[in-house]
């Protein structure tokens, strides 16, 4: 169990740099997943686990009675919505644009639990607090304040591969940026392999059923090239 911070090639195998060591490998098969698209504000990283949560099945029950806004407009932010909704006292959900981007349903869904409001047309500029959230800014005024006292803030917009290492190894991407892997999982750079949500195979499914059957498939490649390189 180690962080890999740099991936290069050493004659005919792979240097791999870790935080705790280096590692030297034939090939190398990259498992990078996605990681949650970040709103790139002041505050939010600063309160990531204080407040700033990108998980709300993980967090909502520690919102209990408190008041929560979800920065999103798409079915994640509205399935993310109804789900603090069960806990915290309110829910705002704010977004940048004129209507949500969620299924219609989810419109007639906000209003049966009668603690949603949607903001539309907003931005959070910041999120602000001491020790904890506390208030976030808005980027126009509502109400007469910009200023939107509460203890959380769930960001729900989108999420993107994590493919920081194949810039390093010139792996080639497609325009979304996900890894483009052949049948056996290969990469266009020899030696190095992909499996998971951050690759085109499976037709970019996305679930653990596809990641674990595409990290079989990768292994098995490798596994192949190893018995004959003997």
């Amino acid at each position: 169990m180690d962080s890999v911070s740099s991936i290069a090639r050493e004659g005919d195998a792979w240097g791999v740099t870790a935080h705790t060591g280096n590692y030297k490998a034939k090939y190398i098969i990259l498992a990078l997943g996605m990681e949650y698209r970040k709103l790139q504000i002041p505050g939010e990283t600063e309160f990531r686990g204080k407040g700033v949560s990108y998980c709300p099945t993980c967090d909502a029950p520690f919102f209990k009675g408190k008041t929560v806004a979800v920065a999103g407009g798409g079915n994640s932010a509205a399935s993310a919505a109804l789900l603090l909704a069960e806990y915290a006292q309110k829910v705002y959900v704010i977004y940048r644009g004129e209507k949500l981007k969620a299924d219609p349903t989810y419109a007639e869904k906000f209003a049966k639990s009668g603690k949603i409001e949607v903001i539309y047309q907003t931005n959070i500029k910041e999120i602000l607090g001491e020790k904890s959230v506390e208030k976030i800014k808005l980027d126009k005024a509502r109400n007469g304040s910009d200023e939107l006292e509460l203890q959380g803030v769930f960001i729900e917009i989108g999420s993107e591969p994590g493919v920081e290492l194949t810039k390093q190894l010139g792996v080639v991407l497609d325009e979304q940026g996900f890894i483009i892997v052949n049948s056996d999982q290969s990469t266009n750079v020899p030696g190095v392999y992909a499996a998971g949500d951050a690759t085109t195979g499976s037709n970019k499914t996305r679930q653990i059923i596809t990641a674990a059957a595409e990290g079989a498939i990768a292994a098995g490649s490798v596994y192949r090239k190893l018995q004959t390189t003997k």
